[in-house]
């Protein structure tokens, strides 16, 4: 039911009840605007768009929050860093803002007040939090639309990748601690993530048929050590070894007292996991600064890895497969400047294969390239 009656004040108050029975009604100085106001809230209800007003009126920062709390699909390696950028840029920008208010020029605003200091990788990540929860808002019915829309985002440009050669790696293991010396080859030869060399457990690891299983990550979250499962299906790989490596994790545990199936393969000198920032400043970079590879980081070795994958001729396929990445399309956008080294091996191959048809095989003079002549 709606209706338009004019008020002693001159005013004209439209009112109409939504598909819960909630009756909303607003004032306008015209009953042409009450009008035009209630067929867009017909509209909005024959399609199934209809918004119950005062729900927007929850500011951003208290639906944030209560997105947040409820976000149980968020790894808490993401969750936490979610948090921290959404309280860090957002809620003191609009914060206060009721979510009805917000407009797409006032995220373009918040946008580029992050190109400003941030790199437009960063950027461009943390505006999928903005993007995320404003999304929510629209389908808790809070908003009709969401106002990240139409938003240009930094172009990102891909830094040059560094990798190092098989006698950096080995230069660089030969730094470190005699017991961290395998991580380097698990990151460098494997591919191996951080959280998932830190989360590595004695049990995942087959010595007779030289695998190891990847399933489980450790990670800090707040200043805690957080053990979970790995971040997707494709993460979770069970990996060939090559002998050296495993000669190398069986040594590093015949050192101490034989380990449960369930231990750490690395643990920190006083006990417990391994602290990302921790090994880092202690272990890590003076390692890298004695093997004068300064800039390298721990991330850069699983680039190595991909690098000497490619330079053993590697399908991108079994690249993808072996680094546990999403799809073939997130291997080939990183990776894919190094592909044309394989490309010229495989055009090497095919010279071969067809060696029998070349100018000089049939009696022929060389071709000088200039392709047939044309009269």
């Amino acid at each position: 039911m709606a209706s338009v009656k004019r008020r002693a004040d001159g005013s004209w108050r439209a009112r109409y009840r939504d598909l819960n029975g909630r009756e909303h009604a607003q004032h306008f100085s015209t009953r042409r605007d009450a009008d035009n106001w209630l067929d867009g809230v017909r509209g909005d209800m024959s399609r199934g768009i209809h918004v119950d007003p005062r729900a927007g009126k929850i500011t951003y920062e208290k639906w944030s929050a209560q997105y947040f709390a409820g976000a149980l699909h968020k790894r808490p390696t993401t969750l936490a860093r979610d948090r921290t950028v959404n309280e860090k840029h957002f809620v003191p920008a609009i914060g206060n803002r009721a979510l009805t208010s917000l407009t797409p020029l006032d995220i373009r605003r918040i946008v580029e007040g992050l190109a400003e200091h941030l790199a437009p990788a960063t950027v461009r990540t943390d505006y999928g939090v903005l993007r995320a929860v404003l999304s929510a808002a629209v389908d808790a019915d809070l908003l009709t639309v969401s106002p990240c829309r139409g938003i240009n985002l930094p172009a990102h440009v891909r830094k040059d990748i560094r990798f190092l050669s098989a006698d950096e790696l080995e230069r660089l293991a030969g730094e470190m601690p005699e017991g961290y010396r395998p991580t380097v080859y698990l990151a460098g030869v494997l591919g191996l993530r951080w959280s998932e060399v830190a989360g590595l457990r004695v049990g995942r690891i087959d010595f007779a048929r030289r695998r190891l299983e990847i399933s489980e990550t450790c990670a800090e979250v707040d200043g805690k050590i957080v053990f979970a499962d790995v971040k997707t299906r494709s993460s979770r790989r069970t990996l060939n070894v090559p002998s050296f490596v495993m000669d190398m994790l069986a040594e590093h545990l015949a050192r101490g007292d034989a380990p449960k199936q369930d231990a750490l393969v690395f643990t920190a000198p006083e006990g417990g996991a391994l602290r990302r920032s921790t090994f880092r400043t202690r272990v890590f970079d003076p390692a890298v600064s004695r093997a004068e590879l300064d800039g390298l980081t721990f991330h850069g070795l699983r680039h190595t890895a991909v690098g000497l994958l490619i330079e053993a001729g590697a399908h991108i396929e079994t690249i993808k497969q072996r680094l546990g990445h999403s799809s073939i399309r997130v291997t080939s956008d990183v990776y894919g400047s190094l592909l044309p080294t394989v490309d010229e091996g495989v055009t090497t191959a095919l010279e071969q294969r067809f060696a029998k048809f070349s100018r000089t095989n049939r009696g022929l003079e060389p071709d000088a390239g200039n392709g047939p002549e044309l009269s």
